[in-house]
């Protein structure tokens, strides 16, 4: 058994997320036929994509932030039971541009708006997107991977975008919440056609870091947590830290964006990057989430503050008062579900494991209904990256569909994709395909079917 070193924090550099499997891959991979153990459901055609940092050159420990990399997008391409392609290719930001000596990438934000796009990615109007919180604009890329334009979704976006827009499955739009210095915080609705709306500027008398939303039938979940843009104490580039004078609160806004009436409701000082679901109950809204009890205030180069835990906050609209409930405390991060239950009650979730000193590991099953947790182990040294539900053909229940994630194996320093059951969760995968390369720590990934127009209707 290899035994990965420990990661070495606090810090006070970037030397830690670059080192192991946080360290940047040297050269864009395509390969084609991989080897498959057991075998791949005939009805996955389509493509599973990662997307992390990965400068393109040498960066300066001593400045280096992990969210701050320029960002290399990973896929394979599956088709009738055959891994037909695995390929990664950068995000041509302008630091990649400049690197590499590739052609400038065309579109909007020229030397404003073409910094890293390193997050996720977003399926719409019939396009593939990587997006970016905190300033970048979208990178369109096509089916191989390859940048092609930098986009403001047909001149419709007013500044930056989002890393996590969240699809509505009632009304086909994606919610997305922006930040970034010198703007207002935005509530923002992209249509299926690829237009983006303005529906609320938010006023807030800081600039937080909302990486993530959460929304119900009738509001859009607004953190408003105590991590904060402060460049004049920021050594690393990504200039937000945590913020000792800010207190911790959570927003109601309605779905018509209409900010005079948002309710606010004090919460337990933490930190948020994810929201696994939230729903209306009679005059209950309930939110369940990953709870970081701070971020950015020992380590100040990447978001190592310990084990996250994932609980359930109950906000009482008739009282305003916000009650908290551990749901789970093995230690978990990357949460997903089946999103055909977004914004609904819903009963399960999935998320990769978070230990100390950002430590992964297994991936988890999450029975809200029965407070119970499934944990499947890949074997020794590894590590799943996030766990992506992938519904079934004609599935009925909520939880018919397969997992699938990229992880890494530290004793073969090489990544493998693994598609488990989710209704046999701890049973033996059904296909594992082995790659070529390994894929580095990163952030967030998704399933783009081949006969959908948009990712989220997998």
């Amino acid at each position: 058994m290899t035994l990965i070193p420990k990661f070495q924090a606090p810090t006070p550099s970037g030397a830690p997320y670059l080192a192991n499997n946080f360290k940047p891959i040297e050269a864009e991979t395509t390969t084609f036929d991989l080897e498959v153990i057991g075998h791949i459901p005939e009805a996955l055609n389509g493509r599973l994509l990662r997307i992390g940092p990965n400068p393109a050159s040498v960066p300066d420990p001593a400045q280096y932030h992990w969210f701050s990399g320029s960002g290399m997008a990973h896929g394979l391409c599956l088709r009738e039971g055959r891994a037909e392609w695995y390929r990664s290719r950068y995000v041509r930001d302008a630091s990649v541009v400049a690197a590499l000596k590739l052609p400038p990438l065309g579109g909007p934000g020229v030397g404003r708006r073409d910094g890293s796009v390193n997050t996720n990615f977003t399926s719409v109007g019939g396009k593939l997107y990587a997006v970016v919180e905190a300033g970048s604009l979208p990178v369109e890329l096509n089916y191989e991977l390859e940048s092609l334009a930098r986009a403001d979704f047909n001149g419709t976006l007013e500044a930056g975008f989002t890393g996590h827009p969240k699809f509505d499955p009632i009304t086909g739009e994606q919610h997305a919440l922006t930040y970034e210095p010198g703007h207002s915080v935005r509530y923002i609705s992209l249509d299926q056609n690829g237009y983006a709306a303005t529906k609320a500027r938010i006023d807030l008398p800081h600039i937080p870091l909302i990486h993530d939303l959460a929304f119900t039938a009738s509001f859009i979940v607004i953190p408003d947590l105590p991590v904060t843009f402060q460049p004049e104490h920021a050594k690393a580039k990504f200039p937000w830290l945590w913020d000792e004078r800010r207190d911790a609160r959570i927003g109601l806004l309605p779905r018509n964006g209409d900010v005079t009436n948002i309710q606010w409701f004090e919460a337990p000082r933490c930190f948020v990057f994810h929201f696994v679901n939230a729903y209306d109950d009679g005059d209950l809204t309930i939110i369940d989430l990953v709870r970081h009890l701070r971020m950015f205030e020992r380590d100040r180069n990447g978001p190592n503050e310990g084990s996250p835990t994932l609980v359930r906050w109950t906000l009482d609209r008739r009282s305003r008062r916000l009650s908290e409930t551990l749901l789970d405390d093995h230690g978990t991060e990357f949460p997903r579900i089946n999103a055909r239950f977004g914004g609904k009650s819903y009963r399960f979730g999935y998320t990769a494991h978070w230990g100390g000193d950002v430590r992964f590991g297994p991936a988890m099953k999450h029975d809200m209904l029965r407070g119970s947790t499934e944990i499947h182990h890949y074997g020794p040294d590894r590590m799943t990256l996030e766990p992506i539900f992938v519904r079934k053909p004609e599935a009925l229940a909520e939880d018919e569909g397969w997992i699938m994630s990229y992880v890494y194996d530290a004793a073969r320093n090489l990544s493998d994709v693994v598609i488990l059951d989710a209704q046999d969760f701890t049973g033996e995968p059904v296909a594992t395909i082995r790659l070529p390369v390994r894929v580095p720590f990163g952030f967030h990934g998704e399933w783009i079917a081949d006969n959908t127009l948009s990712s989220h209707s997998a």
